[in-house]
């Protein structure tokens, strides 16, 4: 059991049942935190990165593989260990940061250094070099495409908890201070960015459309 408060009491009885209050847990892999904090998450996923990459090094650096196959170890083994569950973050432009630190750290290793056509010496590459060279969709462009296409997975699933949470209103206040940027803000405000307007849930009722406008926009 967690709560966003600091309890007297740290075990909460419900028939006759206890559970020990905490401020954060580990459910199906993912970090739930009382805060709602997504930090924790992502230092996790980030080391679960690590050890992936790690783990795939000496493939990684071998002279052996072709580039192709070293992007398709990274884009089918360690991508997936580091955005599982990213659907349903709620990430700041610091944390996206992070990530991005992550796969270029990855990129470097699979596309080696570049030769400098003035000095003649070879340096690493530049995030520009890298991003176009990859030619594919950086990591944190792929965390907002996955939380596009789950939200208008969940908007679409009639009758289910999960819509059903989506659209209630719950009861209270939200703490003081600077809000934090929850999920749906993030939904919407890639949304608008794309073009598809504020209304996102009556767009994600029409699947085929929906699909299309998160890949490609909408006019």
């Amino acid at each position: 059991m967690i709560g966003r408060q600091n309890w007297m009491d740290h075990v909460l009885e419900v028939d006759h049942f206890k559970f020990k209050r905490v401020n954060s847990f580990k459910y199906l892999c993912s970090i739930v935190t009382g805060k709602n904090d997504i930090t924790k998450e992502v230092v996790v996923r980030i080391q679960a990165g690590n050890r992936t990459y790690y783990g795939l090094e000496k493939l990684l650096s071998s002279k052996s593989l072709s580039r192709k196959i070293k992007r398709r170890l990274y884009t089918s083994l360690i991508r997936p260990v580091i955005l599982y569950g990213s659907e349903t973050w709620a990430l700041r432009k610091s944390d996206e940061n992070k990530f991005l630190i992550l796969e270029r750290k990855i990129l470097r290793k699979i596309f080696g250094p570049i030769k400098d056509n003035i000095t003649g010496e070879w340096r690493r590459r530049k995030n520009i070099e890298l991003q176009e060279i990859f030619n594919e969709n950086n990591i944190a462009e792929t965390i907002k495409k996955k939380r596009l296409r789950w939200a208008g997975h969940a908007m679409r699933s009639q009758n289910s908890l999960l819509r059903m949470v989506l659209e209630q209103n719950p009861v209270g206040k939200r703490p003081l201070g600077r809000p934090k940027l929850r999920w749906e803000d993030l939904v919407k405000r890639d949304i608008e960015v794309l073009g598809g307007g504020a209304n996102w849930k009556d767009l994600a009722m029409n699947r085929d459309a929906w699909r299309i406008g998160c890949e490609t926009g909408w006019s």
